[in-house]
């Protein structure tokens, strides 16, 4: 087995003739003689098992009824502005049971903003679950975008208008690897009545309409 090396800041090249040399550019294989110097990428080191893109859900199932007050939460966000929410989850690894935080949140019609806050202590902030209101649930680019440097899972619910849809995924580095429902939530009822979580509604605020004129109003009017 040849030795491998890591390019950082301190790295002094070695008298190996040959080396494996792992870079901010990838893996490569680094051979020295008294004809030439070569440095060429390489998929893997010779000798080791092989690995692929992977991602593995450790925790529990997310209990059902759960799920039906986020879709509760977000039919009644839907109701009210016809736009998308959104809800944090949380776990307690002491007591291993699942929470809901809900941030402050600005929304209207296919997009909202919002800011994460500080995770209370002693919880894990498993990811986030977001409506996509009547339209189905998918991770569009705008949500790759979103959570692209935010690795855990994501969950969006869609077809608020009707029979509600799911998709769910980890997100890890930047890469989505999709994950099935019945792997991440336990039994729910998609037809089953659902009550309004009211006191989450007092951090979901409509977004002010958008105004081009300096004294407020409308150039339209």
């Amino acid at each position: 087995m040849f030795p491998v090396y890591l390019k950082d800041a301190d790295f002094v090249p070695p008298g190996d003739p040959i080396h494996y040399l792992v870079t901010a550019d990838g893996l490569f294989q680094v051979k020295e003689n008294p004809v030439f110097r070569s440095a060429v990428r390489v998929r893997g080191i010779r000798g080791l098992l092989g690995q692929k893109d992977e991602v593995h859900w450790k925790l529990p199932p997310v209990p059902g009824g759960l799920l039906q007050q986020v879709v509760g939460l977000f039919r009644e966000v839907y109701r009210r502005h016809k736009s998308e929410a959104i809800v944090l989850l949380l776990y307690d690894s002491a007591s291993g049971e699942y929470g809901l935080s809900v941030p402050e949140q600005y929304v209207a019609g296919g997009h909202l903003t919002y800011v994460p806050g500080p995770t209370p202590p002693g919880k894990i902030r498993v990811g986030t679950i977001h409506s996509h209101a009547e339209a189905d649930a998918f991770h569009s680019p705008v949500d790759d975008g979103d959570e692209e440097h935010d690795d855990g899972l994501h969950v969006t619910v869609g077809n608020l208008n009707g029979t509600f849809s799911l998709s769910c995924s980890l997100v890890v580095d930047g890469r989505r690897f999709p994950l099935r429902t019945r792997d991440i939530f336990g039994p729910v009822a998609r037809e089953a009545p659902t009550e309004v979580w009211y006191e989450a509604l007092t951090h979901i605020h409509a977004e002010p309409p958008p105004r081009d004129s300096l004294d407020g109003k409308p150039s339209a009017i």
